[in-house]
């Protein structure tokens, strides 16, 4: 294999040749290449009896078709559990086979997980290497770092991860001195990142901002990006802006890119944003040997940017493509497949396909009622002991939700049952603070200008280095434009810090100092060692879980260090920022696995369960009074989960549950009758029916309230969170009388009477 010889612009998922400048690469680059063109070419397979590369029997005519399509833009639109995977590789081995050298082809797809699946099934469908199977982060972050100059930055950047961008924020907010309550730090992030990806950076935005909020937002934007920059680091956005950007403004290296990359795959192509998508078509409009697959009706990600109209209109931008679809389904059931297929038929932005079953009929899709989230949870507990019962494999079997709160009753069913299960949400450990406080050490050794980093490193535990004294040190940092830790290395130069406070500063930075030259080799040893002489482990002494906590910290950077061909630390904290909720998913872990519908994205289980199909959870309460596109996004997520499951799938909802501290009467999904649902045989009434004049289903006309009932049709109630509102139906249940209110602010809620609180304003 061949590497640039300094290691540390290559990302983890890099396999394979950079630059060939040496005349000795040059001659084994040579040799590699006609070894493999003898080993890889048919005849020769054939004379030494050995399989062809690409298994074209375990193929359909419509994945041949792409498998084997070579030269000009390729749209695969692949339906859930159709063999996209094998597409793609076998596409790649086909490639290779054809003659296309392996360093010239990039895979690019959404999830570390999916990255690596991928890498490995390259690996054992081809025996060629230098491929380059990652993410669009990590090509991003591997372009950024060798063209750092070119893009005007240096290359041993920090990665913010969220909680450093909202600390980042909350300073540029207050360097801007507006109202910190109408401009929080959350609500600015998400202004900032829908900027970027739409690719508007500061100085534009700030020339078309006319109102007031937009000039505010304008001015924190270019305070946060400042701020950036001082640190020498960048947000998950950057990533991506910053390469578009590059390609846009440097021909010369969207050329050099664009002759490495002769042949470009990206998966999930439904889920790219604005940037990521000026990053494929640049790199690919000199060659236009672009293949993208996804799936239109999987598209789940609008909230963070992701525009379907990339895949929608890939015809456009590429009219010469040819278009493939795979529609035959090797992972569901009919009878599950059947669901899905008239489910996704309601949204209008799609791409036309049936979902193909390739398996017998199994059971059907079971919904179920619940009185409420604890009969919910206990529902699914019996279900689940049943199975393991009958000896099924808690790796098979997993609950999803619309929102992470939602676990909480299932959790508490299943603890109660003892029934093993793993909560999938991975990000939350490397938000631990003993594991934020230990990697802040590593990223100032990375990236000394990372004052965010060296603030949470100096204060990991007491030392006698106070708020008043790092301010000091700060104003003296920037009176000379130095970074945190340079200035700390001349702390005795600073005359409003006492000598004894000056010493532990400079002893904290010599600290650092001291471990410098260690960067570029194997990282567990060297997280070991700093965990112990910076403090942190006499700290943490008597904390049993936060040590513990540290040692699977470690324990990853050991498993890093055996996969890595050449180990540091940069690459590590790379592969640390870019680590994502799916990526934690443990296939073996022997217990039932909960997650969002999203996080449950490009997963598969034998047995899978829904729950909250109630009207204001799935779909979310901002699709219900959204436009349409939210509520076709909400449509595409419960299909998305309905077709993670293989053989069985339960869905539930409940008449009644909490939120937000309110017991609310609950009104069934539209989805659930979309799907087929008619309704409950055990005296519940739907609140929906069918309009047989537009084949839709519709509220069915409300019962008027009779007099002498607690609260009448149309009178003017407040409550204390939502405010004023209309009566619009009254149910007299007794004890658990129902009342809905229909409140000023659009929104309409039914509240239990006993919990509501409400005052009447009139009669």
């Amino acid at each position: 294999m061949f590497y640039n010889r300094d290691r540390r612009h290559a990302s983890p998922g890099y396999v394979g040749p950079v630059v060939y400048e040496e005349r000795h690469e040059i001659k084994q680059k040579q040799a590699y290449t006609i070894v493999s063109a003898i080993c890889l070419a048919p005849h020769f397979r054939t004379e030494m009896k050995l399989a062809p590369v690409v298994p074209i029997e375990n193929l359909t005519d419509s994945q041949k078709q792409a498998v084997f399509h070579k030269d000009g833009p390729l749209l695969v639109i692949a339906g859930p559990g159709s063999g996209k995977t094998r597409v793609i590789t076998s596409r790649i081995a086909a490639l290779i086979e054809s003659g296309v050298r392996p360093w010239n082809i990039c895979a690019i797809t959404f999830t570390n997980k999916a990255a690596e699946e991928m890498r490995t099934r390259v690996a054992q469908s081809t025996a060629a290497t230098g491929v380059h199977v990652s993410t669009f982060h990590s090509l991003c972050v591997r372009i950024l770092r060798q063209y750092a100059e070119q893009a005007k930055m240096k290359p041993n950047f920090s990665i913010f991860d969220t909680n450093d961008q909202k600390r980042a924020m909350k300073e540029a907010i207050k360097t801007c001195q507006v109202d910190a309550t109408s401009f929080t730090p959350a609500k600015m992030l998400g202004v900032v990142s829908n900027l970027k990806n739409d690719l508007q950076d500061a100085e534009q935005f700030e020339a078309e901002a006319d109102d007031f909020f937009s000039k505010s937002a304008a001015k924190i934007y270019k305070s946060y990006q400042q701020i950036l920059k001082q640190n020498n680091a960048m947000d998950f956005d950057d990533l991506l802006v910053n390469t578009a950007f590059l390609l846009r403004d440097r021909p010369d290296v969207r050329e050099e890119l664009s002759r490495r990359y002769r042949y470009l795959l990206v998966d999930e192509y439904q889920d790219t944003n604005q940037a990521q998508y000026q990053i494929a078509k640049g790199i690919a409009l000199a060659h236009r040997n672009i293949c993208v697959t996804g799936d239109p009706d999987q598209s789940i990600y609008r909230w963070r940017g992701a525009d379907i109209k990339n895949i929608l209109s890939f015809e456009e931008d590429w009219p010469e493509a040819v278009v493939v679809k795979l529609e035959e389904n090797f992972r569901s059931t009919p009878n599950i497949l059947e669901k899905a297929d008239v489910l996704i038929a309601a949204n209008s932005k799609r791409k036309e396909k049936k979902l193909i079953a390739t398996h017998q009929r199994g059971r059907d899709v079971e919904i179920q009622t619940c009185d409420d989230e604890s009969g919910e949870a206990h529902a699914i507990a019996d279900k689940i002991e049943a199975l393991i019962n009958e000896g099924k494999d808690p790796n098979e079997m997993a609950v999803f939700y619309r929102v992470n709160a939602m676990s909480r009753g299932i959790e508490e069913a299943f603890v109660q049952r003892q029934l093993p299960y793993q909560i999938v949400r991975g990000v939350e450990f490397y938000a631990r603070k003993e594991i934020r406080d230990l990697l802040s050490y590593l990223r100032v050794l990375v990236n000394p200008q990372d004052d965010i980093a060296f603030l949470r490193a100096v204060a990991t535990h007491p030392r006698g280095v106070g708020k008043t004294s790092l301010d000091r040190l700060r104003q003296f940092a920037q009176g000379r434009g130095q970074s945190l830790y340079d200035a700390a290395l001349k702390a005795d130069q600073v005359e409003t810090i006492n000598r004894p406070t000056q010493g532990r500063i400079i002893g904290f930075a010599k600290t650092l100092e001291k471990f410098q030259s260690e960067i570029e080799q194997e990282v567990a040893p060297l997280m070991e060692v700093l965990f112990t002489e910076s403090g942190m482990a006499d700290a943490l002494n008597k904390d049993e879980e936060a040590v513990e906590n540290i040692n699977q910290l470690i324990n990853s950077a050991a498993e890093y260090d055996q996969r890595a061909e050449t180990p540091n630390l940069m690459d590590y904290l790379q592969m640390i920022a870019l680590y994502s909720d799916s990526d934690a998913y443990d296939a073996e872990s022997g217990r039932v696995s909960l997650m969002t519908l999203h996080a449950a994205k490009g997963l598969e289980f034998d047995h899978a369960f829904i729950i909250g199909l109630e009207e204001g959870i799935l779909p979310h309460e901002r699709s219900v009074y959204g436009d349409s596109d939210d509520l076709e996004e909400e449509r595409r997520l419960f299909f998305v989960g309905i077709t993670r499951a293989r053989k069985t799938l339960n869905i539930l909802y409940a008449r009644n549950r909490v939120i937000r501290g309110q017991f609310i009467r609950s009104t069934p999904s539209q989805f659930l009758y979309e799907i087929g649902f008619e309704g409950e045989s055990n005296g519940f009434d739907s609140d929906w029916g069918i309009d047989q004049t537009q084949d839709t289903y519709v509220p069915k006309p409300k019962p008027k309230s009779k007099p002498g009932q607690a609260y009448l049709v149309n009178e003017l109630v407040e409550h204390k969170k939502f405010g004023l509102g209309r009566i619009k139906e009254y149910l007299d249940l007794g004890e658990d009388s129902i009342v809905v209110v229909r409140f000023n602010s659009g929104k309409t809620k039914s509240l239990m009477v006993k919990y509501a609180k409400l005052t009447k304003l009139e009669r």
